[in-house]
């Protein structure tokens, strides 16, 4: 029985893990790519903001240090780039980061809502 609860907490955490890596990695292009030039500060801003958490992770290994107010925030501001930035006939490939990292910020919080029920049986 412990032995399956151990698998389960390193499973979580791994996908927690790929999860932020496959955030940070879209939203650091875009802070660097000139089609996401009008937007670099605020993609600037939720990078800091992510990649804090992501580093708060390694150390602790829950996600429970996190609100559900404030992971809600940043969700709805990278929603918002997401609806500036997908449709824009300007961008080429690029358009689809801003998809990616809606993707990769829901799947966080539906981890973490995973980790913190888990934690509490």
């Amino acid at each position: 029985m412990e032995n399956n609860r151990q698998k389960e907490l390193y499973k979580s955490v791994c996908d927690i893990k790929i999860a932020f890596y496959r955030l940070i990695g879209p939203l650091s292009i875009m802070s660097i790519l000139d089609s996401y030039k009008e937007a670099h500060f605020e993609i600037k801003e939720l990078l800091d903001i992510i990649t804090s958490w992501a580093a708060q992770f390694e150390s602790k290994q829950t996600l429970s240090f996190i609100s559900q107010e404030e992971l809600l925030d940043v969700y709805n501001r990278l929603d918002k780039l997401n609806d500036r930035f997908l449709f824009d006939t300007k961008l080429e490939n690029e358009n689809e980061l801003s998809d990616e990292i809606v993707v990769w910020m829901w799947e966080i919080m539906e981890l973490r809502k995973k980790q913190i029920k888990g934690e509490m049986n």
